[in-house]
């Protein structure tokens, strides 16, 4: 028990520690994922702007024209000796200033007087945004949008989105580098970003599933075997001790009856004589039906049992079985009757078997009967075969051992009381014999009322 309770802790453990690794990797893609997302804007921003400057270089002579007096400055300075620079360094530089000055104010002029979309097209972003993503690797069913300052939505790949875009956590100004306020900003949403890191981390996540599963299913193997152990172990210990009793009562009485039979003065008599003969035949074959029993389930474990197949009259089968218990019945003031409703009771079985089937239930309606027995058999006829019930109104059986009277060595409780004689052979032999003969065996039953025993056999074996 304790290596049981040991073992489920180590179990829950390692469970817990798998589940808070996965969770924390989970975490940890989305922050990745988060910052990637970031960075990608950022760098899709730039790309943007860069687009923006080389379109207005190649669109502008004037800018041209800056651009190159610029860079003949800039050669003339780096061919400047040390002298030199000293002495004309000074206005080389004022005149950069100059120019650069101006192409700034020759590109806020121009900006000035154009719209977002004349100056980043909506199918250029669409391309930068696609390119940098995939790139990236990031997901690719996002949606953006280009709002003005006032909110009002400039364009988008998603125009039904306008309402989650403008409450979107991913926003950046499209114009970072204007010296006035921005006059747009980009606003960025990837939905179903969990998804996407799950999505990522299929295999992964597959494989730990795989092994937390196999894990609690090789616990719940080795718990389920040590569990049947003990409880073979214990219903081991219950045939042994039954068995022990039952054997002991016979073999004593055997022994009683020849230490009379030694005594002189005892057999002389020869009434005497034969009773006490008697009763040793009588508990011979009381031994030797117990012996039969034990081996009867071994031949069926190791399934070497061949029915021998003969026309059989349930019927007779049934009153004979009958006779043969009546005699207890009426010993403890009880009854026992038979019900004959089918028209055909001639089926093809094993005699033998199907005759210790029938005396087996007849003897436990017997056994589990308190004070009088009470017992009815029925005889039905049903589709293609018969149904035998074997009604008493004894003890019942309880809901939970119903599903176990008819295991092997299954006794149903009785307490420290052993007034019930067996070995817990008898119902699995039952139902076992009836499943060679391709029929079934149901047992319905309440506690303190009675129970019924329902037998379906077919006519012939191979019908069914």
């Amino acid at each position: 028990m304790i290596l049981t309770v040991l073992s489920a802790i180590a179990l829950i453990g390692l469970i817990a520690i798998q589940a808070f690794w996965i969770t924390s990797t989970v975490h940890q893609r989305e922050k990745q994922l988060d910052t990637a997302i970031k960075k990608s804007l950022i760098s899709i921003v730039h790309q943007a702007n860069k687009f923006e400057a080389v379109s207005r270089l190649n669109s502008n002579k004037r800018m041209h024209q800056l651009f190159h007096s610029l860079n003949e400055l800039s050669a003339i300075n780096k061919g400047l000796d040390t002298t030199s620079v000293l002495f004309n360094g000074l206005n080389i530089i004022e005149g950069q200033n100059k120019i650069m000055e101006e192409i700034v104010h020759e590109m806020f002029a121009q900006n000035s007087f154009k719209s977002v979309p004349e100056r980043i097209p909506k199918p250029v972003l669409d391309s930068i945004i696609y390119v940098v993503f995939h790139n990236n690797g990031l997901p690719e069913n996002y949606y953006y949008g280009v709002f003005d300052r006032g909110n009002r939505l400039v364009y988008s790949n998603a125009p039904d989105k306008e309402k989650e875009l403008l409450s979107a956590v991913y926003k950046l100004n499209l114009f970072p580098n204007e010296y006035r306020t921005s006059p747009a900003y980009l606003a960025f949403v990837v939905p179903h970003q969990r998804a996407y890191v799950f999505k990522s981390l299929r295999k992964l996540l597959v494989l730990s599933i795989l092994f937390i599963v196999i894990i609690i299913v090789t616990f719940y193997y080795t718990f389920s075997i040590i569990y049947r152990q003990k409880k073979l172990s214990i219903i081991k210990n219950d045939f042994i001790n039954n068995m022990t009793h039952e054997l002991k009562t016979p073999i004593a009485t055997i022994s009683l009856a020849c230490e009379a039979l030694k005594d002189e003065d005892l057999s002389k008599s020869r009434e005497t004589r034969d009773r006490f003969v008697t009763i040793i035949d009588e508990e011979n074959k009381r031994l030797g039906g117990l012996v039969e029993n034990v081996l009867q389930s071994a031949v069926l474990d190791r399934g070497e049992l061949k029915l021998k197949l003969e026309d059989v009259n349930l019927n007779d089968v049934i009153e004979s079985a009958v006779k043969n218990v009546k005699i207890q019945v009426e010993k403890k003031g009880g009854v026992i009757e038979v019900q004959n409703n089918a028209k055909n009771t001639v089926i093809l079985a094993d005699k033998i078997h199907i005759t210790n089937v029938i005396y087996n239930l007849l003897d436990n309606a017997t056994k589990y009967s308190n004070g009088s027995p009470d017992i009815k058999v029925v005889i039905n006829d049903i589709p293609n075969g018969i149904e035998i019930k074997v009604k008493d109104k004894g003890i019942g059986i309880t809901k939970e051992n119903q599903r176990k009277i008819f295991d092997k060595l299954y006794r149903v409780p009785t307490g420290d009381l052993h007034n019930v004689k067996g070995f817990g052979l008898g119902l699995s032999y039952v139902k076992a014999i009836i499943e060679k003969h391709k029929g079934r065996i149901l047992v319905n039953s309440t506690p303190g009322k009675g129970t019924v025993f329902t037998i379906q056999l077919p006519l012939k074996p191979n019908e069914i």
